[in-house]
């Protein structure tokens, strides 16, 4: 399918966390980053793909997803520069477009 992007939306939650979480993801702290960023990626076959990234990873940038409007998902979605949100809805859409799931996409 031949679907280019549209539109990026860029939404920023901010998710209430408990106090403490596992020992484990203590060091990571993990438990402090209470604010999301979801990314939405519509195409113009209708098609709307979802990624999701945690603060101080891989914050989208405007630039970054003015790059992708009017190319298909396929062609953007192996760009490692673009942020892990963009980037996971990039693969979401792809799947959507080739009715697979993103693992088969990844082999």
């Amino acid at each position: 399918m031949h679907a280019k992007i549209t539109e990026v939306e860029r939404i920023l939650l901010w998710v209430p966390m408990v106090d403490r979480v596992r020992i484990e993801m203590e060091r990571a702290n993990i438990h402090t980053w209470s604010e999301v960023e979801v990314i939405r990626v519509v195409t113009d076959a209708g098609v709307v793909g979802y990624g999701e990234t945690i603060q101080n990873y891989t914050w989208g940038r405007v630039p970054d997803t003015d790059r992708v409007i009017g190319k298909s998902p396929f062609e953007c979605m192996w760009d490692d520069t673009l942020g892990a949100g963009l980037q996971m809805a990039l693969f979401d859409a792809a799947g959507k477009l080739a009715e697979m799931p993103v693992y088969r996409l990844l082999g």
